[in-house]
C-alpha cells in the first residue's frame, strides 16, 4: 500500500492499521506526505520532536483560520474560533504555556477524584445491570461524561450536547477538513461558549462552589475568554480521548482473555493499564509546527511547516518494544509515549491512569463473560488522528 493510505478512514484500513503503519515506519519512518507535511513515525525521532519544544512548537491555528475565513466570505465565526484555540493548552508555547499549565494542573487536580470516579463507576454499572448487550462506545462515553460533569458540575441533561461538542471539535485535526466542517466546529465552539457562560452564571446564582467558579474568581472577568477556551480544551480531551481509550482497552481485554490479569493487585493492575495505553495509543497523531527553518534527518524544513508526530506508530516500534503488536499485560519496562512526552505531556495523564485503574477492574469483574456481539459488527469512525470505533456492540452476559 502507498503512504497515502495511512490517512484513509476506510474500515479495512482501520482494522489493519497497526500492520500498515508498521510497514510504513520500517520503509520510510521520516518523510513528506502528499499534503507537504513532515511525517515522523519511529520512536527515536518522535521523542526527539517532543523533546525539542524550541524548534517544534505547538500548532498555531490562528493564521489558518484567517485564511479559511477569507475563503468562507470572512465568516466571523471562524475568526472567533481561531481566537478561542489560542487558549487551548494544546496550542500554547513557551512561558505562556508553562504558566497556564501550572495553573490548570493545580486547580484541575484539587477535585476528589476517588469519590468522583467511584460514583461514576457505580452509575455506569447500574445502567448496565439488567442489559444483555450494549455498545462499548456508549458505555465509555457515559463514564467520561460522568467524570467531567462531576468535576465541573454539569447537569445530566447536558449529556447529548457535551458529547456532540467533544466529537465535532476534534475534527479540527483532520487533514481533509472542509470549510463546511470548520464552520460546524466554529458553530459548536460558539454554542459551548454560550453554554459555559450560562453554567457559570447558574453556579454563581446558586452559590455553587464549583471548580468553574473558583477558576473564574482567580482569573478575573477580563479573562473569561481564556477560561472558556481552557474548559473547551479540557472537556473535549476528557471526553473524547477517554472514550476512545476505554473502548479500545476493553476490546483488547476481550481479545486477550487468555492473558489473565490480577486486578486486585495494584502493581499488576498499574502495569496492565500502562500496556493498554501503549497498545491502544488513543491519539494516533499530534501536530507540531516548525518555529525556524532547520534540517531534520537530512530534510530541509521551512518555518511554519507542519510536522505530524506518530504516537501510535512510535509505541509499536520494535527497536524499543519486544513483539510490539502483541498485548503483554505484564510488559516491563514500558517506556511508551501514549500521553506524549516533554513539556507538553498530556495534562490529564494522571487522571486518565487513575480512571483506568479503577474502572477496568470493576467493569471486567461485573461482566466476566463479556464478548463481541457475534451478529452486530463494529463500526469504525471516520477520524484519522483519533482513530477508533463509532460503535462496538458486545454481549455482556
Amino acid at each position: 500500500m502507498s503512504a497515502t493510505t495511512i490517512w484513509s478512514s476506510q474500515n479495512e484500513i482501520s482494522q489493519n492499521y497497526s500492520e500498515l503503519i508498521g510497514n510504513m515506519r520500517q520503509s520510510n519512518p521520516v518523510h513528506f506526505n502528499m499534503f507537504g507535511d513532515l511525517v515522523v513515525m519511529d520512536y527515536k525521532n518522535v521523542k526527539r520532536v517532543f523533546s525539542d519544544s524550541e524548534n517544534f512548537r505547538n500548532f498555531d491555528f490562528t493564521e489558518r483560520f484567517r485564511i479559511v475565513s477569507a475563503i468562507a466570505n470572512n465568516d466571523p465565526a471562524l475568526l472567533e474560533f481561531g481566537e478561542s484555540l489560542r487558549y487551548w493548552l494544546l496550542f500554547m508555547n513557551g512561558e505562556r504555556h508553562a504558566e497556564h499549565r501550572r495553573f490548570v494542573n493545580k486547580k484541575f487536580y484539587e477535585a476528589d477524584y476517588e469519590t468522583i470516579t467511584q460514583e461514576a463507576i457505580r452509575e455506569v454499572l447500574e445502567t448496565c445491570r439488567d442489559q444483555k448487550e450494549a455498545d462499548l462506545v456508549e458505555i465509555a462515553r457515559k463514564f467520561s461524561f460522568l467524570i467531567i460533569s462531576k468535576i465541573i458540575n454539569f447537569e445530566s441533561s447536558d449529556y447529548d450536547f457535551i458529547q456532540k461538542f467533544s466529537y465535532v471539535i476534534t475534527l479540527i485535526f483532520e487533514k481533509t477538513l472542509s470549510v463546511k466542517d470548520l464552520l460546524e466546529c466554529a458553530s459548536m465552539s460558539r454554542q459551548f461558549s454560550s453554554y459555559l457562560s450560562q453554567t457559570l452564571s447558574r453556579h454563581e446564582k446558586d452559590l455553587t462552589r464549583s471548580l468553574l467558579v473558583e477558576m473564574n474568581e482567580i482569573m478575573g472577568s477580563s479573562r473569561i475568554h481564556e477560561l472558556i477556551g481552557t474548559w473547551e480544551f479540557l472537556v473535549n480531551a476528557a471526553t473524547e480521548t477517554t472514550t476512545l481509550l476505554l473502548t479500545r482497552s476493553i476490546a483488547t481485554l476481550i481479545d486477550n482473555k487468555d492473558k489473565p490479569i490480577n486486578w486486585n493487585s495494584h502493581t499488576e493492575c498499574a502495569i496492565a493499564v500502562e500496556e493498554l495505553i501503549r497498545f491502544v495509543s488513543p491519539v494516533n497523531w499530534i501536530p507540531r509546527q516548525i518555529h525556524q527553518s532547520i534540517e531534520f534527518e537530512g530534510l530541509a524544513l521551512k518555518k511554519g511547516k507542519t510536522v505530524l508526530v506518530g504516537i501510535a506508530s512510535a509505541n509499536r516500534d520494535p527497536s524499543v518494544f519486544q513483539d510490539p503488536d502483541t498485548f503483554m499485560p505484564a510488559r516491563k519496562p514500558n517506556p511508551h509515549i501514549g500521553f506524549g512526552f516533554g513539556i507538553h505531556h498530556c495534562v490529564g495523564a494522571r487522571l486518565s491512569r487513575f480512571e483506568m485503574q479503577k474502572f477496568l477492574p470493576a467493569f471486567m469483574s461485573a461482566f466476566p463473560d463479556i464478548r463481541l456481539h457475534p451478529e452486530k459488527p463494529c463500526e469504525w469512525d471516520s477520524k484519522v488522528f483519533f482513530r477508533g470505533h463509532k460503535s462496538l456492540p458486545v454481549l455482556l452476559r
